[in-house]
């Protein structure tokens, strides 16, 4: 997702719905921290913009509350916002040679048994399915990891290994996960990754990569 930075979400600047998004992105988080939190980031009516953002799909409900507080957290929508990007807009001759990239760095990935993740399947969404759209916001990626091992302690070998510090011991556990990632962007702004389950989202997919038919890399291990 691509946004531009005069783009009004939900009565929010663009800039400001965003980082609503990627602050309460990861946990379920109650009405009166949310209410709280869009005042801080300059809304006018925090409760109506917090309705608006309901209705516009990019948060949801949760299934229980406390009193009279209702709790909520961040839909698929939600987090393809959080991690939308305000940069120029792409050709679709140079999103193809980025699609055409990542799925070389995949192989490349996959072909490395020292990973502790494989990548099982890439699926492309959004604007870059309709060759009517040229120039592209970005290309929108899901990504299906697979893990080679699931020992927490060779996990945490490879992290150390990798001469990165970690600020918890979730990050230090995660690292492969956040790596696999790293290394598929390859430092692109223009390629959005997301490991959220996609149809959720949308029916329309197309899988770019998938393990299973990848006869130069070597099967995972059995589960």
């Amino acid at each position: 997702m691509r946004l531009v930075k005069t783009d009004v979400i939900a009565g929010l600047p663009a800039p400001a719905a965003r980082e609503f998004l990627r602050r309460i992105r990861f946990a379920d988080f109650d009405e009166e921290w949310a209410l709280s939190l869009l005042s801080s980031l300059g809304a006018a009516g925090p409760h109506s913009t917090l309705l608006g953002l309901e209705d516009a799909g990019y948060i949801e409900r949760a299934e229980y509350s406390h009193g009279s507080q209702w709790w909520w957290r961040s839909t698929t929508l939600g987090n393809a916002l959080a991690m939308a990007s305000f940069g120029k807009p792409i050709t679709r001759k140079t999103a193809d040679r980025l699609v055409a990239e990542i799925i070389e760095r995949a192989k490349a990935y996959n072909a490395d048994p020292t990973k502790p993740c494989f990548v099982q399947r890439l699926r492309i969404f959004g604007s870059y399915l309709d060759t009517a759209v040229d120039p592209l916001g970005d290309v929108d990626v899901e990504l299906v990891l697979g893990q080679r091992t699931t020992d927490p302690q060779e996990i945490l070998r490879y992290g150390t290994a990798s001469g990165r510090s970690f600020s918890t011991f979730t990050d230090h556990l995660l690292w492969p996960g956040r790596e696999a990632v790293l290394i598929l962007k390859n430092r692109s702004t223009a390629i959005n990754i997301t490991m959220e389950d996609i149809d959720e989202l949308t029916d329309k997919t197309k899988i770019i990569y998938s393990m299973a038919t990848d006869e130069t890399c070597p099967p995972p291990p059995p589960s």
